[in-house]
This record gives structure tokens, sequence and C-alpha cells, in this order.
């Protein structure tokens, strides 16, 4: 039986590349898709979860890529770079398993293959995005798990519906479980993201963190007792993402360190699953983001953010006015030049990074996106 698929969103026209002065009104992200990404998703189907000292980022660098206008010789080339230098072949596990035991394999790596097969095999029977909001609902998703790259999987598997790919994101969120583990109800309130990452900073004064992979590093800081002490929870977390982005956004302009990148692209999937199931925007789950966005601010040594924004970034909002503005040609001109930069490099990290600041500039009309990618 074949897998169906709905449509993920009622389509909408993605803003034209505009000046941050023109502020968009989008609410929601086109689907992508292209024939020869769908085949190239199916060939990442061979990938292993693991590759060779990373995850495989493959499927999300095609999908990313896809957007921003890459065409099939570009794809097949960026496929061809990753299979070269970091994948893997997948391994299978011998144990079969079936949609009912799902519950015994949540943090079980060495499950992924098994489970990915029964959420597909599933798929035969019930619509792919259906599905995908039971298996939401059911195992609500740690954001931090596989450092961010399982909501990020996830959320380019939705947008494209390839179903190979919506099962590896559910598998890998479900197998990959990684829940912050910290008691919220025990930690004191703060107001605001930036309030929040003040008292952290203050409290850690550039503590240094060993270890080599992102997770390693926060798994220190969530052993470090004077960060379970001051860490605070967020007032309505749920209310607060664009506060949260555009700290975030602050926080790798001056800082340009990996897990922050992370922590940008992470928020941008983040957007991609609310839009998607709005459920998810409960306050459970949006404080365990919140934490984990503490735990990874910490883990880089918590720097104090500059009140002022770094010489040439403008202010957002009702203080555009304040800063020079691109008009529409430079803009256009600058966006065309940052996203063939970003496909020559071949880098999944930086193409991720400049789609989702190219979706996130068309969603809030914020021209620190495109400041930031060109500083």
């Amino acid at each position: 039986m074949k897998t169906t698929i709905s449509s993920i969103y009622t389509p909408v026209n993605t803003p034209a590349l505009t000046p941050a002065s023109a502020l968009a009104s989008t609410t929601a992200l086109n689907p992508i898709t292209s024939t020869a990404l769908m085949d190239l998703l199916d060939l990442c189907q061979t990938i292993d979860l693991r590759c060779k000292g990373t995850t495989n980022h493959c499927p999300m660098m095609l999908s990313a890529a896809c957007s921003l206008g890459a065409d099939t010789s570009q794809l097949q080339a960026l496929y061809q770079h990753w299979l070269a230098h970091y994948a893997l072949p997948s391994t299978t596990t011998a144990e079969h398993i079936g949609m009912h035991e799902l519950a015994k394999v949540r943090g079980q790596g060495h499950y992924f293959s098994s489970t990915r097969a029964a959420i597909l095999h599933q798929m035969q029977q019930q619509d792919a995005h259906q599905l995908a909001r039971q298996l939401l609902g059911m195992f609500p998703p740690a954001p931090m798990t596989m450092a961010f790259h399982a909501i990020i999987r996830l959320a380019y598997a939705l947008r494209t519906g390839h179903p190979g790919e919506i099962a590896s994101g559910l598998a890998a969120l479900i197998c990959g479980h990684l829940p912050i583990g910290i008691d919220s109800n025990r930690l004191a309130y703060c107001d605001s993201p930036a309030d929040g990452f003040s008292r952290i900073a203050a409290a850690l004064q550039g503590r240094v963190f060993e270890g080599r992979m992102i997770t390693e590093k926060i798994r220190a800081v969530l052993n470090y007792p004077a960060f379970l002490t001051h860490c605070p929870q967020l007032h309505e977390p749920q209310r607060q993402w664009p506060a949260l982005r555009e700290l975030v956004l602050q926080l790798y302009a001056q800082t340009k360190d990996f897990t922050a990148l992370h922590l940008l692209t992470g928020l941008h999937a983040w957007r991609t699953l609310l839009m998607f199931d709005p459920a998810l925007n409960q306050a459970e789950l949006a404080q365990e983001f919140w934490l984990a966005c503490c735990a990874a601010y910490a883990s880089i040594g918590a720097p104090v953010l500059t009140a002022k924004r770094p010489a040439g970034f403008a202010m957002q909002s009702a203080s555009l006015a304040e800063a020079p503005l691109l008009t529409n040609a430079e803009a256009e001109a600058s966006w065309q030049t940052v996203i063939h930069k970003a496909l020559l490099s071949q880098d999944d990290h930086r193409i991720k990074l400049t789609h989702a600041c190219l979706e996130e500039f068309q969603l809030s009309g914020n021209q620190d996106y495109l400041t930031m990618l060109t500083t």
C-alpha cells in the first residue's frame, strides 16, 4: 500500500526578498520540494543516523539548499560531497519492533532503524502528517535531542513531505530522546529571555565547560551546581518566542559560536513544528526549550551580551528608522550573494544557517539576519 501524505499547510507565497522596512505578514512557510530533491532524499535513507564525527546532516542540507534555489546539479554535488566525506552506511538492529513498543525504545539510539521501519510501515495505513502529529503528542519532543538536530531534521522532513525523512525525523526524536532533566518548578522566575541570560552570565562568570561535542558540554553544564541554582524558568515561555529569537540572533552575531548557530537553526525548526502542530505550543514544552537554550548558552561560557548591538546592526521594529536600511535592490543583491556563497561552500551548517536567516528575515522583517551573514 502506498504511503499517504496530506498537505502540511495551506500553501502560501513566500514574500520576495524585501528590506526590513517592509515587515512581512507571512504566517506559514512554504513546502519544499523538487523531483531531484525527492530522489536524493530517497538515497539519504541508506545513510546511517550517525556519520563520521557527526549526525546525518545530508537530508537537512539538501532541503535547505533546495529552498534556497539550488538546481539539480548543485543538489547532486552536495549529496556527493556528503557521501564522500561524512556518510556511513545504514545499520540495522536484528530486533523488529511494532508501533506498540515505541515507548520501550525511547532514548535508545540503537533502535533507530527498527523504529524508523515501524513508523514507515504504519504510514502505509495512516497519513504521514496525521501520524506525525499523533506521535508528537504521544512522545513530546525534547529539543536538545541530538544537539537540536532531531527537531531540525523533522522540521525539514515535514516541509518536503518525504515519508522516509518524516519517519527518520520522528525516529531520531524518539530513540535519541534527551530531556533537559531540570525540575522547573524549583527554579525562580525571570520575566524575559534577556533577563534569564543575564542571571546565568552573572552566576557563571565565564566558566568554561570541557567537551568536544555540543551535547557533551551541555551535559557538563547540567551537572554544574551553580547553573542548576541560578538558571531561571521563564514566565509564560510559550509567549516569548519572538524575544528568544531576537536574543539568540544577538548571541550568534556577537560570538559566531557553533553552539549558538544550532540554537538559531533549532529555533527556526521549532517555528516550523509549531506551525505544523500548534498543540506543541504549551507551557511545559516551551519551558523545556527555554531551559535547553539556557544550558547551551552556559556551555559556551555564558558571554555577557552587549546592550548595544555590534556596529552596523540595525535596530528592529519601532527603532528601524534610527538605522540605515537597505533598499529593495540592495537587499535582493545582498541575499543573492549570501545564498550563492553558501551553496558554493558545500558546508551543511552554513547552508542551513543561511536558509534559517533568510526565512526569519522574510517572516519578521528583521534586517539583522542579513547583516549578521555579511559581517
